[in-house]
């Protein structure tokens, strides 16, 4: 097996601000309600932000995992989610948290992914019930947000302001980060 992803170098501590997350809180919320509402079984319509972990007692090992998650985090099937820090360490304390006692865990937090400065992840990991029998399986509904850095913001800035200078429209001429713009 191979082990989780981790051991990320960048530093993304930071505050978040108070608006940032609305839709974050309302997917985990979505899927807390469906989960709650499914007889707290596997549910369905998140299949691309889910992750299913088996053996959250021990070695929690990942079963499934939505593409968009996989394609953001670089995590795969048959990933060992132990030790370090990153998605994994986080997936792997709240599956642990699980195995303590079978309820919902919601979790938060900020760290670097494959190719990016810094990522928000809020998400609920779920545990999976069989005819009222805990199985050993949790689901975990995550989302997140890519955080620019000062140089990606500079250079998206540039790019944006060199393409709206070479439209034709008089409108994008005006600037849009100027301070005496009033729009």
């Amino acid at each position: 097996m191979r082990t989780g992803w981790g051991s990320e170098t960048a530093d993304c501590r930071f505050d978040v601000p108070p608006r940032f997350g609305i839709a974050e809180r309302r997917l985990a919320g979505l899927a807390l309600d469906a989960w709650s509402a499914g007889g707290r079984s596997r549910i369905t319509g998140f299949d691309d932000n889910s992750i299913f972990v088996t053996d959250p007692a021990g070695f929690a090992v990942v079963t499934a995992i939505g593409a968009s998650i996989a394609a953001t985090f670089g995590l795969a099937v048959g990933v060992l989610l132990s030790g370090g820090d990153g998605l994994a360490a986080e997936l792997a304390a709240a599956c642990d948290l699980i195995a303590l006692r079978p309820l919902p865990v919601p979790f938060e937090a900020s760290l670097a992914a494959p190719g990016r400065d810094c990522v928000l992840v809020r998400g609920v990991a779920l545990p999976l019930f069989d005819a009222g029998h805990e199985t050993g399986t949790v689901q975990i509904v995550m989302s997140w947000r890519e955080v620019l850095n000062r140089a990606a913001t500079r250079r998206l800035r540039h790019e944006l302001g060199a393409a709206l200078r070479s439209s034709t429209l008089i409108l994008a001429k005006i600037d849009p980060f100027s301070a005496n713009t009033s729009a």
